[in-house]
């Protein structure tokens, strides 16, 4: 898929390697992305400039500064020595914004030797963000919502205070195994770094400073094979040492997913809410204040965005 998206693209604006992440703009934590001629080296060294509070670069920084299309050049130190030490001379950075939010970016890469990014090529990239918000939400609801396969136990990735994998669970290697992750991700080593990375940066910010967003992510059944859960949980008080980055079956981090991807609405987020406790339609009314008759069109028109058949149904898949 990566090697598509760059293939599309390079019509537009000429590159040579490519990074698309997509994230819930209710969570500001990834949710997919894909690559095309990138290492996974490359990827953990962007991620851990993004998080050390000197690269303002970050998706949630850039988009707090208002600055849709950025070119990191020789001005962003920290980021233009991981281009350097990489090969690469010039780095085109998208955000993916359209309603509700920011969406993702969209990374492009050129080597040493070629021409800079300029005015005209951050013109055109900036008509891409929201024919890839949408190309996104497409692939996200092309894979029918259902309850999980098998009935895997929580596996973990051990990250180090070097960012480096320290270990994986039995279990851990056996979630890497069941998930359908596409194209290199396939390989193990790297799937566990695509995997634990961020989460795992997030969840020493979050022990910092407990305002930034939480350490939790799903990954979508349409890249996953199934909906997948993954947490970042520090080991320690101050999240200078390892990080226990916990993968399982999506449960209740499920429901910002599909409140992004389907758009459910706040109303019917509170009815699903409600859903999982197994109440009857009648309690439902009563607990938010609402008619039967608007809980069940409620109902009627969650099913209808996510393609479940009735309650049980959406219970057993937001159970994990």
């Amino acid at each position: 898929m990566g090697e598509a998206i760059s293939r599309a693209i390079s019509g537009v604006v000429a590159h040579d390697s490519l990074h698309v992440c997509w994230r819930n703009p209710n969570t500001d934590m990834p949710s997919f992305g894909f690559w095309h001629r990138l290492t996974a080296e490359v990827g953990r060294a962007q991620t851990i400039n993004y998080y050390s509070g000197q690269d303002l670069t970050h998706p949630v920084e850039q988009a707090r500064r208002g600055i849709p299309v950025q070119v990191v050049d020789a001005h962003d130190r920290l980021a233009h020595k991981v281009l350097l030490d990489n090969g690469y001379a010039g780095e085109l950075r998208l955000l993916l914004r359209a309603a509700h939010g920011t969406w993702g970016t969209l990374v492009l890469l050129r080597e040493q030797g070629a021409a800079p990014f300029g005015q005209g090529d951050v013109d055109r990239v900036a008509r891409l963000a929201q024919p890839l918000v949408a190309v996104s939400r497409s692939y996200v609801r092309a894979t029918p919502l259902h309850s999980p396969d098998g009935d895997l136990p929580p596996g973990v990735i051990v990250v180090g205070a070097d960012h480096a994998v320290r270990g994986i669970t039995p279990e851990g290697h056996a979630w890497l195994r069941a998930i359908r992750l596409p194209g290199a991700l396939t390989e193990p080593e790297w799937a566990a770094v695509a995997l634990s990375s961020e989460v795992a940066l997030a969840g020493r910010r979050f022990v910092r400073d407990p305002t930034t967003p939480r350490p939790v992510t799903c990954l979508p059944s349409a890249y996953a094979g199934r909906w997948v859960g993954v947490q970042g949980q520090p080991l320690d008080a101050d999240g200078t040492g390892d990080v226990a980055v916990v993968i399982r079956a999506a449960g209740a981090e499920l429901l910002p997913a599909l409140s992004a991807w389907y758009d459910v609405t706040g109303r019917e987020r509170a009815v699903i809410d409600e859903l999982r406790e197994g109440i009857p339609a009648k309690q439902i009314a009563r607990r938010l204040a609402l008619s039967v008759h608007t809980v069940n069109d409620y109902l009627k028109a969650i099913y209808r965005k996510t393609g479940i058949a009735g309650r049980d149904e959406i219970t057993a898949v937001l159970s994990g």
